[in-house]
């Protein structure tokens, strides 16, 4: 466990792949929809250079903009702001875990800034300069994203305990930076198990939609 998440490049290259991963497959998940209402509907679909859906024709872009109004389910409100918080602390506990203190990269993190790092702020400066960079991707997940999956309960209570999970995540992380260049490695490793449990749950929707879709 301890080679695992020591290992920087394999511990971010699991996490934006994981990410790549969701992106692709939400992507394939939409197209396979398309590809199936297409087939059994009643309209002959056609290219999209000027058709109409006069004579029982419809265009590609056409029907792709009705199919998403259909399956379009509205999450509720409560839900939909525990992920963006979730989202926002995901990539806030990543950049925290890998990019607080040197242990991991020497040469790129936090402390490189002493100005900051040593500041009245400290360590909040870093948390609050990542959350305003991930709100607008954090913000665009909910609405663009989950909309388009039926979510189970089970699901939804996971994605939103990951809010207090990813919050421990960073206070662990921060723990490290107060107490650097000594290590709590039994504290480091549920920080690591934290991040990415809490990333594997908010991308569940998209990777069980796309298993499903194998079947």
């Amino acid at each position: 466990m301890t080679s695992l998440f020591l290992n920087g490049i394999f511990g971010v290259g699991l996490f934006l792949l994981l990410l790549a991963g969701g992106a692709a497959l939400h992507r394939l998940n939409i197209e396979r929809t398309y590809r199936r209402v297409a087939a059994t509907s009643k309209a002959r679909v056609v290219d999209n250079g000027g058709a109409n859906d006069n004579g029982g024709k419809i265009s590609k872009d056409k029907l792709k903009e009705e199919i998403m109004k259909e399956m379009f389910t509205r999450q509720g409100s409560n839900f939909n702001a525990a992920a963006v918080a979730a989202w926002m602390l995901l990539f806030a506990a990543f950049a925290y875990f890998y990019f607080l203190t040197p242990e991991i990269f020497p040469r790129h993190n936090y402390f490189q800034v002493s100005a900051l790092a040593s500041g009245p702020l400290g360590f909040g400066a870093f948390g609050l300069l990542v959350l305003l960079f991930s709100l607008v991707a954090a913000a665009f997940v909910p609405g663009k994203v989950y909309g388009y999956y039926e979510i189970s309960r089970g699901t939804k209570v996971a994605i939103m305990f990951a809010v207090p999970l990813l919050a421990v995540s960073i206070f662990l992380s921060v723990q490290q930076g107060t107490i650097y260049p000594e290590t709590d490695l039994l504290s480091r490793s549920f920080a690591f198990l934290a991040l990415f449990a809490s990333e594997a749950a908010l991308l569940w929707p998209v990777y069980a939609d796309a298993l499903g879709g194998m079947r």
